[in-house]
């Protein structure tokens, strides 16, 4: 690392080849595509750009590793084995992973104990998870009578690897996503195919490399299809060939995703997104609570599907709720704006330009809309390059405007009053979306019978927090099925009911 405060020089990271049937192969006609670093625009690689061909070639190949491989067959203490060797070597290595999140996902170092040491955690959490898991179950049974006599029986559940999963990862926290659906999809027995974002090639690359080196898997276990075009992904959710679809991403793509399964009535994992809801309770410390309050307005620049962009504050506390947040992101000693490279850089840039810009549509919108714009809205002066965006606040925000129901992904916080905790409640569960909610305030047991009125997949009170071992999903338009601990496990098995006459 260079010294404090001073950006790393660009680097080049160079990928032709994608990882498809235990062997490095490149994409059709060698074609790839570049990929800028969102801090700088400056190209710091490039990743093979795949075809539809290529996409079947690596369902084939983890549909035959699937079919007469010894993987789906492999002790869950040989799964264990293969998951802590990609933890152990994630952790010596993590240092050039982490360089790696810098570069392509603009990631700041105040995000790296999620993107760089809870993934690290998750493949340790599946390993053990391998060794813990009831893959099989015995069941009482009962006695039958029939004129033929009486006898019994024994029962048992096995929990059985669904197949061929195709794995669609997202581009924000690359590595802790995929980790999320690596880990449970080989600690349960199954082959994959990982098809990363556009937006973030590179780090799933590096990935594939370590896990090639570390972990001795089958050929065709875990194969990896990298393009820009929506046609490997289209191949992806279409093939008869894959079993199942585990997707992080937008509700457009998941309601495509959902489409294509239909006719083979493929399993389908979709984790859509938020518009989650941070209700304040009371104003008792409102000098602790304002940074928490304002956080997607810099962490990770707001791209994050479960972060509390919806904030509800009391009537009588709101204005100075409201000054206490936009004075704090508008210290640029605290909340400084600038190369995620700085390790003093606590907010870094949009990953793309066009993102930058559908987040700036929806800030014209809420100003258009007569929502009170308190501060940021603009790029940030002195930054010529890289797809940087201000720490926005609105006010006075209608709950039934534009930029409180769409899910925006960039450093964009409403404020909506509210008059009573029953009305708290109905604006938080106003929203098509049902990932997340925040509760903040000095009643727990409040704070717990509020949440248990959200109709929201996980509540987080007061910071709490577990993303090591429980279930991580959203009600309504933000998906189906969950991730983390056994129900991740849970989601790459079919149950399979066996009863013997005994």
């Amino acid at each position: 690392m260079t010294s404090a405060g001073k950006p790393r020089a660009a680097k080049q990271f160079a990928w032709d080849r994608m990882l498809i049937g235990g062997r490095w192969v490149e994409a059709t006609g060698g074609r790839t595509y570049e990929i800028p670093n969102p801090a700088t625009e400056e190209i710091i690689g490039h990743a093979p750009d795949a075809s539809r061909e290529d996409m079947r070639v690596a369902i084939e190949a983890a549909r035959r590793a699937f079919e007469e491989g010894a993987w789906r067959r492999s002790t869950p203490r040989d799964r264990a084995r293969v998951l802590h060797a990609i933890a152990d070597a994630m952790e010596a290595r993590k240092e050039e992973m982490r360089e790696l999140l810098i570069a392509e996902a603009g990631a700041c170092w105040v995000s790296h104990d999620t993107q760089v040491e809870w993934p690290i955690r998750h493949f340790r959490t599946y390993a053990d998870l391998a060794i813990r898991f009831p893959f099989e179950q015995m069941l009482p049974a009962p006695t039958i009578q029939s004129p033929m006599g009486s006898w019994n029986n024994t029962s048992m559940v096995h929990n059985a690897p669904v197949g061929v999963c195709g794995l669609i990862p997202t581009w924000n926290f690359p590595v802790f996503v995929l980790a999320q659906k690596i880990g449970p999809a080989l600690a349960t027995g199954n082959t994959m195919i990982v098809k990363p974002s556009p937006y973030g090639p590179l780090v799933n690359l590096w990935v594939a490399k370590l896990i090639e080196e570390v972990a001795d898997l089958p050929p065709g276990v875990i194969n990896w299809v990298t393009g820009q075009g929506a046609e490997i992904g289209q191949e992806l959710v279409s093939n008869p060939a894959v079993d199942k679809i585990s997707f992080t991403g937008s509700i457009v793509v998941g309601r495509q995703i959902l489409a294509a399964a239909v006719d083979r009535l493929r399993r389908v994992h979709l984790e859509l997104g938020g518009k989650s809801a941070h209700i304040l309770l009371d104003g008792d410390n409102l000098d602790m609570a304002a940074p928490a309050l304002a956080a997607p307005t810099f962490f990770h620049s707001g791209q994050g599907c479960a972060m509390g962009t919806r904030v509800l504050v009391p009537k009588a506390i709101a204005d100075e709720a409201v000054e206490k947040m936009a004075a704090f992101v508008g210290n640029r000693d605290i909340v400084k704006i600038g190369n995620p490279s700085d390790p003093s850089c606590l907010m870094g840039p949009v990953v793309r330009e066009e993102r930058r810009l559908a987040i700036e549509a929806h800030i014209e919108s809420g100003i258009r809309q007569g929502a009170k714009l308190v501060t940021g809205g603009k790029r940030p002066a002195g930054l010529g390059a890289g797809y940087f965006l201000e720490p926005t606040i609105f006010a006075d925000v209608d709950n039934r405007l534009k930029i409180a129901q769409e899910e925006i992904f960039g450093p964009v916080v409403t404020v909506t009053p509210y008059s009573d905790v029953d009305e708290a409640i109905r604006i938080a569960n106003d929203s098509d979306y049902g990932l997340a909610a925040m509760i903040t305030g000095t009643d727990q047991v409040k704070a717990v019978e509020i949440a248990r009125q959200l109709r929201t997949g996980n509540v987080w009170i007061n910071a709490g927090g577990n993303l090591a071992n429980a279930p991580f999903g959203g009600f309504k338009l933000s998906g189906i099925g969950r991730e983390g601990g056994v129900w991740g496990m849970q989601e790459f098995t079919e149950v399979q009911h066996i009863v013997w006459r005994s």
